[in-house]
């Protein structure tokens, strides 16, 4: 049986989970978010990491802000850790909301989230006392 790779994860001082990732060859620190029904980069951040838009823009719901508009991006490539994952379709979505919440509470900014969408395609399982998500 093939052993499952694992990606380091770090505790953040507002005791969120987040991972060093990869997208697209750039890197960025991405939240782990199991109640996040999709995974979703901060639409500022679109050229940054050079992600296409696809479809429409759409409304969508945050847990601490109403409607936002969100546009889905075509699949990129995305690296955990030292793992290549595959490839991902984001949402773009305004995250500065979270990262003054982040930062009002001595965090640092996120780039974007790793929500259910892709943890449920992969079959993760986050290992909370070791710090580990096992793809």
């Amino acid at each position: 049986m093939k052993a499952r790779p694992s990606v380091s994860l770090q505790l953040t001082k507002t005791r969120h989970i987040v991972c060093k990732a990869h997208i697209n060859g750039v890197a960025c620190q991405l939240l782990i978010d199991t109640g996040a029904s999709s995974s979703c980069i901060h639409s500022k951040l679109q050229e940054h990491f050079k992600l296409r838009s696809k479809g429409d823009p759409f409304d969508a719901a945050g847990a601490s802000k109403g409607k936002m508009e969100a546009i889905m991006t075509a699949k990129s490539k995305l690296q955990l850790g030292r793992h290549e994952v595959g490839k991902l379709g984001f949402v773009l979505l305004d995250l500065t909301h979270i990262n003054l919440t982040l930062s009002s509470q001595g965090a640092s900014p996120i780039e974007g989230i790793i929500g259910a969408d892709f943890l449920k395609k992969n079959k993760a399982m986050i290992d909370y006392r070791n710090k580990k998500l096992w793809l």
